[in-house]
């Protein structure tokens, strides 16, 4: 009997396909198959072998009949290769979400199987995940930074497989694949300068966290080479949602100078937009609000998020081709950078109070 948490039981017999008396094996389908094993094996594999289209189904026709399924692991073992990697991923937001869509959607595409670690922005679990990859025998290991990584990983000649990054690190020696947020700072004040604006406020959690710190860094790097005067009040310690509608709920109450608001991630923005609107302040004839990595709910709100969009999927994309030619015993390129792009919205506009 199987029984379940609340205590149901249910007999096996019921749940449970008969016994196999005998393991099926590659033979077993090509004999079914009417075919030699080698050409059952090839038809099989997911190698590129040339196999006629209509045997290679006849294979499969007859593995599905038997019921076999190949042995990744002893395939494996013949070719020194799993075909499988490891993907170390800190949080499952929005942002890394569509990162992640990049990474299946490669996996898939070169016939991988990913093995997936979430560490909540935990280092520890990072490596605890690295360590339980590698025990696993992955051919290679992605690792997508969060933005206040701190903690060095183990450097590369302690790595018996290839790793790649995607994002800012403190580690040195691996290629890495980063977005250039210096410059999406720079084109986010760009836009709102030409719309008239000369008071900022930066919405942030603090400089440790690399991303944001150069979003504002960019940020600043612009407003000072206009020559002009400007003022920029920084509202840091912002988690999320909750604390920017405070903060800022707390700006309005309090006089808010700024007429142009940076919002380092469109979470950010989002608390910032509700804390407005609370407040009887109209966007964007009031106060111009933008985020950074264009959520895909972003466009769906009103006013709809003008927004900075990070190339998240092709960098998920892309840390798995360098992964894979990582593998086959190519280069790649120590460091690329990808470029974020302006996505105008209604949230921005020319300001009234400059």
């Amino acid at each position: 009997m199987l029984t379940l948490g609340n205590g149901v039981a249910m007999g096996y017999s019921r749940l449970m396909p008969p016994r196999r008396t005998k393991e099926i094996s590659i033979r077993d389908v090509a004999r079914a198959a009417g075919v030699s094993v080698a050409t059952a094996s090839r038809a099989m594999s997911k190698t590129d072998y040339p196999v006629a289209a209509g045997t290679r189904q006849q294979v499969i026709d007859a593995a599905r009949a038997l019921g076999f399924v190949p042995n990744a692991m002893a395939r494996g073992l013949a070719r020194s290769r799993s075909d499988s990697v490891g993907v170390v991923i800190p949080s499952a937001n929005a942002y890394y979400a569509a990162m992640m869509s990049g990474i299946e959607a490669a996996t898939h595409a070169q016939g991988l199987t990913m093995l997936l670690g979430l560490t909540n922005g935990d280092e520890g679990r990072r490596e605890a995940y690295i360590t339980a990859f590698l025990e696993r025998r992955v051919d290679g290991i992605l690792v997508c930074a969060a933005a206040h990584d701190q903690r060095p990983s183990r450097p590369p000649e302690e790595m018996p497989v290839p790793v790649v990054l995607i994002g800012q690190q403190p580690n040195a020696g691996y290629s890495i694949i980063r977005t250039d947020n210096v410059a999406a700072g720079h084109t986010a004040a760009r836009h709102l300068w030409s719309l008239g604006h000369r008071r900022y406020a930066y919405i942030t959690p603090d400089d440790a966290w690399y991303d944001f710190r150069d979003r504002r860094l960019g940020m600043m790097g612009f407003l000072e080479s206009t020559g002009e005067p400007f003022s920029v009040e920084l509202l840091d310690e912002i988690r999320g949602e909750t604390d920017a509608y405070r903060r800022v709920s707390d700006a309005c109450r309090n006089g808010f100078d700024a007429t142009a608001i940076v919002a380092s991630t469109d979470r950010h923005a989002l608390g910032a937009l509700a804390a407005l609107a609370d407040a009887g302040v109209r966007v964007p004839e009031d106060k111009a609000v933008m985020g950074f990595d264009n959520y895909i709910t972003s466009s769906f709100l009103r006013p709809s998020l003008t927004s900075m969009s990070m190339p998240a999927m092709e960098m998920g994309r892309l840390g798995i081709e360098y992964l894979r030619q990582k593998i086959n015993g190519s280069a790649v390129p120590q460091d690329t950078v990808l470029q974020a792009a302006l996505v105008a919205r209604q949230s921005t506009g020319s300001s009234h109070g400059a």
